[in-house]
């Protein structure tokens, strides 16, 4: 069977309190970068069987929702490859 990898970006919602992101937009600020916001999300790599392409999606895209706390989070579907 095929395998996939999916790159999925979870987000805190806009208008959630972001602390990590204010103390590295502090930080940016500090070393002389002109930033507007900073916000810090997670980047998760999965790698999965699936029977193919749309299939995969519709997988990773099952994950996503799981994983993310629809009351704060979003996600995106970033990437997905089919591997060797």
């Amino acid at each position: 069977m095929p395998r996939y990898q999916a790159t999925l970006l979870i987000e805190l919602k806009k208008g959630i309190l972001d602390p990590q992101g204010r103390a590295v937009e502090g930080v940016l600020k500090d070393l002389g970068h002109q930033v507007e916001e900073v916000r810090v999300g997670k980047v998760l790599e999965i790698v999965f069987p699936a029977e193919n392409l749309l299939e995969a999606e519709e997988k990773a895209k099952a994950m996503g929702a799981l994983l993310a706390n629809p009351v704060m989070e979003v996600y995106a579907l970033e990437a997905l490859k089919e591997l060797p």
